[in-house]
């Protein structure tokens, strides 16, 4: 048995005969896949944007009541 040192590219992936029978059962498209790819690329570089300094950047996330009051959960992300 033999094994290839290199990964394949998403295209190469898309035209595997057996990734595109999983597609077809799953009712995903190769176009469904290089959207969320193309907008997972985007949200990265607008969290690396973000990050950059002198940037006002904010990171924290509160759910449930504000800050006077504990009775509801709120989550504080640092």
């Amino acid at each position: 048995m033999s094994y290839v040192d290199q990964e394949l590219s998403i295209e190469d992936m898309l035209a595997d005969p057996i990734v595109q029978t999983l597609m077809r059962y799953d009712g995903i498209s190769a176009s469904d896949v290089r959207h969320t790819i193309e907008q997972v690329n985007q949200n990265r570089a607008q969290k690396a944007e973000a990050a950059l300094p002198g940037t006002h950047h904010h990171n924290r996330l509160h759910w449930g009541a504000p800050h006077g009051n504990t009775s509801r959960l709120r989550h504080n992300a640092a």
